[in-house]
């Protein structure tokens, strides 16, 4: 291009450059240096400080934004993701949680997420959900984050030569892009212009900083008789045959306890949660009331929506056929007679699948119908919501009241416009296990979509528990990136679906109660469910009375001594009869009683438990962290205890040099289910000294690898590094005393 185009083409900025040159050239040289001195002093003014009053100024921010630049060129969270525990067979989270923080920019892959919650259970880490939700709640972007850890780093004398990076990369990028070295770097140096010195020394920064992880997160030491002990308990097993006589069976032909009685067993146990089990409560007794929700609801039974759908036409269901064929290709053997022919693909005629599709297309409208009915649920019921600001964070639960509309006006509404039966009710208080799905007949399988990710599914089902125990007045359940936002009291949840295709509903939440004592032994509240006509039990049935569970638990103790004897009696029947024809008549005398199905009152039974590892506290513990953000994750948390104290006994009958009891038939109390065991054999397979060689250096490793992998969100949680760096943002006041000093590069990248 010719010097003339060139002006010709670049006329305005030249112009705009000469205005400048001629006004400094007027007002003097020393405006000129004014200028140059504010915008040195604009990039090199403290904005921050970590550590012992180490500056951070904008220029250290932009040039580790820079870096994070260079390192998403090469694809480092790629590489980071890739990088893998061989023995484990699966991601270092060390890696993958660092590639998260510096680079998912709050808009990682569901895929991910689902896929590092599963590393995590099924290599039994120590880490729960809202720690790895806590890595996406960052309160500064993400070059500080960078700037701080590789800095920390380096003032650990971590330090990765150019080098090593450059031998790294050289293995790497083959293998992650299909390009060689020196495309890849040449490419950077030539279209961004960045040296490649540079280039490696970042990325040496990145390894520096993982390295670091690396060793910190593997700090602390595994002892040997750690490792013996766990493997023990994990590898040895315990089988066991039995009939269990739970005290249960006969507290009804029991005596109620006094008032007197009464009142001292719940003054001494208020305190504890039902099933707590310990020295000094070893029965589990508790009568303290867990975390509650109140539940309003409107609901559709699909059954009752099918009624007023109009079936797929034959044309609907051969037009659905012609645009989804590839749905109907099956996979045959070109030779029908031949097992080992080889297969073809073969799509289905619409005669084999015209049935398939109506029932298909027929659910889809009732669903459809269901939907629209219960979106109108909610415009009835949201009405209220124009006149007030309901995103408004100070919005308290009683404006929502106010504002909300009612459920019932809206079902009978819904009722005439549609001819169909729209429920309207209200739970009573609810607690995470009422809730849960073992338990409940609809309430426990109704869930929204979240925009996560399960492989089964193919969606994230958020369940009801998950939200309503997430509503601030409770906040005992953990919600996700991908899940769906907290609700607000009386603020429309759904419309929900069943896992099992039989209602849909929408709910609110219109009472929460915290754990607390009951307020006296006489307290009592309803425990409804959701409820339709043919499901919905007497009232009385539904209503929870402290005072009756305290006496059901004094009943069942004051029977442990009944259960005791009969258990003797049954050892006696067993030497004279044999286990079968003992068990039968001991039904005949004391089943009927406990049962209230009478066509099956068979309560005593042969159990045989095989292959049993014992629990450790470690595992409970594991545990106890992976579900802490779950609401009803102290029911079966003491349910998985239980069942260690349970195994944990009937181990420790058989004597250390031996594998079996001898002195059986044996009758073993067990307080925290309040039973007797009649045992008639109990085996143990023990772990050999030559097995335990030869397992040993890998159990080393993996609990020195679980212990580190359980430490890595920990680690690069955002909050940690904040604080651990003492990092804090320039006052007000530093400010000021900073601009009556020089300005100085200070030195922190």
């Amino acid at each position: 291009m010719s010097l003339v185009r060139w002006f010709r083409k670049n006329n305005k900025k030249v112009m705009a450059v000469v205005v400048i040159v001629i006004m400094f050239g007027f007002v003097g040289g020393s405006a000129l240096q004014r200028f140059l001195q504010r915008g040195r002093g604009e990039l090199h003014k403290p904005v921050a400080y970590f550590g012992n009053n180490k500056k951070i100024t904008n220029y250290d921010l932009s040039s580790a934004r820079r870096e994070l630049e260079i390192l998403q060129a090469l694809a480092a969270n790629d590489m980071l993701r890739g990088i893998f525990l061989p023995e484990f067979r699966s991601q270092d989270l060390r890696a993958v949680l660092l590639g998260e923080l510096l680079f998912s920019d709050r808009r990682t892959s569901p895929v991910l997420i689902y896929r590092i919650k599963q590393t995590i259970r099924t290599n039994g880490y120590s880490i729960s959900d809202k720690q790895i939700n806590g890595i996406y709640r960052r309160l500064m972007p993400g070059n500080i984050y960078w700037l701080l850890l590789k800095n920390e780093a380096q003032l650990a004398g971590v330090r990765i030569p150019n080098e090593d990076a450059g031998v790294l990369l050289g293995r790497i990028i083959p293998q992650l892009t299909g390009e060689t070295y020196s495309q890849r770097i040449g490419a950077l140096i030539n279209r961004r212009g960045i040296p490649e010195d540079q280039i490696l020394t970042t990325f040496g920064k990145l390894l520096a900083v993982l390295a670091y992880a690396k060793m910190v997160c593997s700090s602390e030491d595994v002892t040997n008789s750690q490792i013996m002990y766990n493997v023990s308990l994990e590898e040895e097993r315990i089988d066991v045959e039995f009939v269990k006589f739970d005290s249960s069976i006969f507290a009804e032909s029991q005596d109620r306890p006094t008032q007197q009685e009464i009142v001292e067993h719940f003054g001494k146990y208020k305190k504890f949660f039902a099933g707590s089990v310990s020295e000094e409560n070893p029965y589990g007794f508790g009568y303290k009331l867990p975390e509650s929700v109140g539940l309003e609801y409107i609901a559709l039974k699909l059954d009752d929506v099918s009624a007023i759908v109009t079936p797929p036409t034959q044309e609907e269901a051969e037009e659905f056929y012609q645009k989804h064929r590839e749905q109907f290709i099956e996979q045959i053997r070109t030779e029908p007679n031949d097992p080992n022919s080889p297969l073809t693909e073969r799509t289905k005629s619409y005669a084999e699948v015209a049935n398939e599709i109506s029932n298909y297309l027929l659910q889809n409208k009732i669903n459809s119908k269901a939907e629209r009915i219960l979106q109108e649920a909610r415009a009835l019921t949201e009405a209220g919501f124009e006149d007030i600001d309901i995103e408004a964070a100070n919005l308290s639960s009683e404006q929502f009241r106010k504002a909300a509309g009612d459920y019932k006006d809206a079902a009978d509404q819904l009722s005439e416009k549609y001819e169909i039966k729209v429920y309207a009710g209200q739970t009573g208080l609810l607690s995470a296990a009422d809730i849960d799905m073992r338990r409940d007949e609809y309430l426990g399988k109704l869930h929204l979509k979240g925009t996560g990710y399960n492989p089964v599914l193919g969606y994230n089902p958020v369940w009801l528990t998950q939200i309503v125990f997430a509503i601030e007045e409770l906040q005992t359940s953990e919600l996700g990136p991908f899940d769906v936002a907290a609700p607000r009291m009386y603020e429309n949840i759904g419309p929900m679906k069943d896992m099992l295709g039989q209602i849909t509903a929408v709910l609110r939440a219109v009472k929460a109660e915290k754990a607390s004592e009951p307020e006296s032994i006489n307290q009592t509240y309803s425990k409804d469910m959701l409820k339709f006509e043919t499901t919905s039990k007497p009232r009385s049935e539904n209503i929870y009375s402290v005072k009756d569970k305290v006496v059901e638990d004094l009943k069942k103790l004051a029977a442990m001594d009944t259960a005791k004897s009969k258990a003797e009696e049954f050892i006696k029947q067993v030497a004279k009869d044999g286990w079968v024809d003992a068990i039968d008549k001991f039904n005949k005398l004391y089943g009927r009683q406990a049962k209230q199905d009478e066509r099956d009152p068979n309560v005593f039974e042969l159990q045989n438990f095989t292959n049993l590892p014992r629990i450790s506290s470690m595992a409970l513990k594991t545990l106890a962290v992976q579900n802490s953000g779950n609401p009803a994750a102290r029911f079966f948390v003491n349910e998985r205890k239980n069942n260690g104290r349970l195994i944990s006994q009937l181990y420790s009958l058989v004597p250390q040099d031996a594998n079996s009891l001898e002195t059986v038939p044996l009758i073993m109390e067990f307080k925290p289910d309040m039973s007797y065991y009649c045992l008639k054999e109990i085996g143990v397979k023990r772990l050999e000294r030559e097995e335990y060689e030869k397992i040993k250096a890998m159990r080393f490793y993996k609990e020195d690898t679980v212990q580190s992998q359980s430490l890595a969100p920990v680690h690069f949680n955002p909050e940690n590094i904040l604080k651990r760096m003492n990092f804090r943002l320039v006052t007000e006041d530093e400010e000021e005393t900073d601009a009556n000093t020089p300005a100085e590069v200070e030195g922190v990248s």
